[in-house]
């Protein structure tokens, strides 16, 4: 539903005489570049500073011409669509790279607010255009440093994997202790990998996947049914892997997955929480004492240390039938596409 442009009416004690003036400071002091164009799209107003932003000598250089036409090509229809927008009586924004009179190439974050002048009657367009060169180039810089860490960080867990492993020849009796090493760094490997190829938010469903099918046990072994269908971020991601490699591994060296069943995966979203359980057939019997204490002992302390380091619970339960292991984490509703 199209809303009616603004009725710009003004207060009593800001109209006859006093209102140019105080209009006048109110434009000419504002920090942003501010226009007024016609529904033509022609300007008709530009405020001092954003002569100053747009490398101008005076307003007079861009009033009367089309506001598309001071973009480049490929901005021009982003333009045009936002005057139509606001023409119909919505407001519309967009982010664009323009370049000055001057030739300086500057990122604008524009807004286009219809209004009605009480002043001087009929519609006219008031244009915010706010100079973000700045922090768009700290945010590029933050991103690429970002992404070159966690590259290293990636590269990093091959790194120690391969100590780990080298290490346990020459002291056999550490080999159980390296190989449950190289188990994590490969959990954690994978959320890196993740994090340096694709975007920053990742499919919960098939990112538990690819942590059970790098674990070595088939994706027909763990049935996602009953998880919900949303998305994780970076720190979720990580805690995720750790917490799904340990129970994945235990698993296969003493459990179901060693035994071809398969295990089931739950989750939803509730009162701002990410809750995840893993539920894990038994045989009918109490696991024997190796399996009890690796499901209990260091692989447990391991998930409860990284779950809570993230603000999170961990729970678990474990009787003749079933292995329940089930963990909560903080979750943003708005990052959700549940369906």
């Amino acid at each position: 539903m199209l809303r009616q442009p603004v009725d710009f009416v003004l207060p009593d004690w800001f109209a006859g005489e006093n209102a140019e003036p105080m209009l006048d400071a109110l434009l000419q002091n504002s920090g942003d570049c501010i226009k007024l164009v016609d529904p033509d799209g022609r300007l008709v107003f530009v405020n001092q500073n954003g002569v100053q932003l747009l490398g101008l000598s005076e307003s007079s250089e861009i009033v009367g011409k089309l506001w598309w036409d001071l973009w480049p090509a490929e901005a021009r229809d982003a333009v045009r669509q936002a005057v139509a927008q606001a023409v119909s009586g919505e407001t519309a924004q967009f982010r664009g790279i323009c370049k000055t009179a001057r030739g300086v190439s500057k990122w604008w974050d524009v807004r286009v607010i219809p209004v009605v002048s009480s002043l001087g009657g009929g519609q006219v367009l008031l244009v915010i255009s706010r100079d973000v060169t700045e922090a768009n180039a700290s945010r590029t810089m933050y991103e690429t440093i970002a992404l070159e860490m966690r590259h290293r960080l990636k590269n990093a867990f091959a790194v120690s994997s391969a100590i780990a492993k080298i290490s346990a020849r020459q002291r056999p009796e550490y080999q159980p202790f390296a190989e449950e090493l190289v188990s994590r760094f490969s959990s954690l490997a994978i959320a890196q990998g993740k994090l340096v190829e694709e975007a920053s938010t990742f499919p919960l469903r098939d990112f538990l996947a690819d942590l059970v099918n790098a674990a070595g046990a088939g994706e027909e072994n763990i049935d996602v049914t009953g998880l919900v269908n949303c998305d994780v971020d970076e720190m979720q991601m990580r805690v995720i892997a750790v917490v799904i490699g340990e129970l994945t591994t235990n698993s296969l060296k003493y459990g179901a997955l060693r035994n071809g069943k398969a295990v089931r995966c739950s989750g939803a979203i509730e009162d701002g929480r990410l809750r995840l359980a893993w539920f894990e057939p038994l045989d009918g019997e109490l696991p024997d004492e190796e399996a009890s204490a690796s499901s209990t002992g260091a692989g447990l302390k391991v998930i409860e240390r990284i779950v809570a380091s993230a603000g999170g619970e961990v729970e678990r339960s474990l009787t003749a039938d079933e292995l329940n292991v089930s963990f909560s984490l903080y979750y943003s509703e708005t990052s959700s596409s549940e369906g």
